[in-house]
């Protein structure tokens, strides 16, 4: 007992010095949490007059203490009283009275979001609720010196944060918020860098689309866009010193201002839907575009955001960088971001698919384990290409005759996950079959785990059993059947199993789902997903267990 005493000791002295170390060694910015209940913002700021008295006055002027005094759930950022003298400088004013009333009126709104949002919630991004002013706020994290702050717009630092009152949260920074200006059309127009750009958007009539106020467009889903812009130096870089050039390129009627003109369909590609910063486009893996039916890939590499950047066929296509420095500009309508590259959309005709799904990165990232043995994923650590609501999730596992030696092992039906969802790699658009390849377990009338297989939530039209072997006979009559070979050699423990035909609308990947609809196993054990055109060969080419395609002979 008296060991344990000391040795406890001596871990919790340790824990200590550990702890000692980190905060020497990392100096935060110094930000104050206070927490009352006493009083609503407006009393707050009467609370702490040697704070807040300069934004205090601003609230008499514009006649809002009242509202901001009286019940409700708000998030105020108030600047302190050296933000709004750093701000009435900046202006060329003595005092607040000499600003216009309206101007005030439009700051008070741009300050207050009608939620209650602490800092827990912040992104790196933007918030999820629109300001009163009817615009979006970013915050972030900075770092100057050592000094880590939670950054605003990136026009202010948070000094205290989540004061609690009784009408929501405050939030004091050293800056004045300054709402955008200027249209999406607008800002790439005043830039000087975007000449060419801009002509593009004029010509094809997108400068129109990019220049009304969200509460004026008519089309909703039009309100909030975000653009991907290419610069004079990109495009002088890509062979096009001048509009003329990027015409000649890309003009196929010679009349941009047509809907499926080719320069009206490049522009098109450069404009998302909604308002999307960095960290906005980072979370999904491809953007839809105003091109009917053509999206943008986008994934984060290290600190880096590429669109476009991705494995084809076999090949690694190189993407895009957006640039951080220069993007995430916030317009009235949308956001704004740099690409350093040229893109324009491409023309692929569809290609097969023999999709090894125990390959990817978070596996080939555990060489311990990779090729070598059993690795168990729960749903704290499953890779960003698979989702699960769990209780279990699948483990990578090896031997066998499985393609390239592994496979995935998932546990599905009663008491287990009721579904498993797989990023598929790039699929162009097209109609394909899709083809679930698999080794059966095991084979008895109380063996079952039926699936239904969806893509992008579009069920196919055939289950599948991870508990059935396949019938054997000729090629031809168990293609009729919905069954192939798929490994060489061949055995009817390894079965591929055609669930249907899926026509995909978009050159990008989507989401396949497993949904267990009768049973329970915890070793449904897949190797390979096939998508292959309705217009080729679905039986070959086989694969051996070191990965190598055997062709038709």
């Amino acid at each position: 007992m008296k060991r344990m005493t000391i040795k406890n000791l001596v871990i919790g002295l340790m824990s200590v010095c550990l702890l000692l170390v980190y905060l020497w060694g990392c100096k935060k910015d110094a930000i104050i949490y206070n927490t009352t209940d006493e009083v609503n913002i407006t009393g707050y700021l009467d609370k702490y007059p040697e704070q807040f008295s300069e934004f205090r006055k601003i609230l008499d002027i514009t006649g809002n203490a009242g509202f901001l005094g009286a019940y409700g759930i708000y998030t105020a950022f108030i600047p302190t009283n050296d933000a709004v003298k750093a701000y009435l400088q900046e202006s060329g004013k003595t005092s607040l009275e000499q600003v216009d009333v309206q101007e005030l009126k439009n700051l008070v709104r741009f300050h207050l979001i009608e939620d209650t949002l602490s800092t827990s919630s912040f992104t790196d991004g933007k918030l999820p609720s629109l300001t009163m002013y009817g615009q979006y706020l970013i915050t972030g994290a900075s770092n100057v010196n050592g000094v880590s702050k939670i950054t605003v717009n990136r026009q202010a630092s948070i000094v205290q944060a989540n004061i609690h009152v009784g009408n929501g949260v405050i939030h004091a920074i050293d800056h004045v918020l300054q709402p955008a200006k200027f249209t999406l059309a607008q800002m790439v127009e005043n830039d000087p860098k975007y000449s060419i750009f801009s002509q593009v958007l004029k010509e094809t009539g997108l400068y129109d689309t990019l220049n009304i106020l969200p509460a004026n467009n008519p089309d909703t889903a039009r309100a909030w866009l975000t653009l991907l812009a290419e610069s004079d130096s990109v495009l002088n870089s890509a062979g096009f010193s001048n509009y003329a050039d990027l015409k000649a390129r890309y003009s196929n009627t010679g009349n941009p201002q047509n809907l499926h003109d080719s320069l009206h369909l490049f522009a098109d590609y450069h404009i998302l839907y909604d308002a999307k910063y960095l960290a906005d486009i980072i979370t999904n893996t491809s953007q839809n575009t105003l091109a009917p039916l053509e999206v943008v890939t986008s994934k984060l590499s290290g600190q880096t955001v590429l669109i476009n950047d991705d494995d084809f066929n076999g090949v690694h296509e190189p993407g895009v960088v957006l640039a951080r420095a220069a993007s995430d500009n916030s317009a009235t309508n949308g956001v704004l971001h740099s690409a350093t590259g040229h893109f324009a959309i491409k023309v692929r005709n569809p290609v097969p698919v023999y999709w090894d799904v125990a390959d990817f990165p978070e596996i080939r990232n555990l060489p311990a384990y990779y090729g070598k043995q059993t690795y168990t994923f729960t749903l704290q650590n499953l890779p960003k290409d698979f989702a699960s609501p769990g209780p279990a999730a699948f483990a990578y596992s090896v031997g066998g005759t499985y393609v390239n030696g592994d496979y995935l092992e998932l546990a599905l039906g009663t008491n287990r996950s009721p579904w498993i969802e797989l990023t598929t790699p790039m699929l162009v658009k097209g109609k394909y079959k899709v083809w679930i390849c698999y080794r059966t377990q095991k084979q008895s009338a109380s063996s079952d785990n039926v699936n239904q297989i969806s893509v992008d939530g579009e069920p196919l039209q055939r289950t599948m059993n991870f508990c059935v072997y396949m019938p054997v006979s000729t090629e031809g009559e168990m293609e009729a059947q919905g069954w192939k070979w798929y490994t060489d050699p061949v055995s009817n423990n390894w079965a591929g199993r055609l669930v249907g035909s899926i026509d995909i609308k978009t050159t990008a990947r989507h989401k396949l789902r497993f949904t267990t609809l009768q049973g329970a196993n915890r070793t449904n054990n897949l190797d390979m997903i096939h998508f292959i055109p309705e217009s080729m060969d679905q039986l070959y080419p086989r694969f051996k267990p070191d990965g190598t395609k055997v062709p038709r002979p």
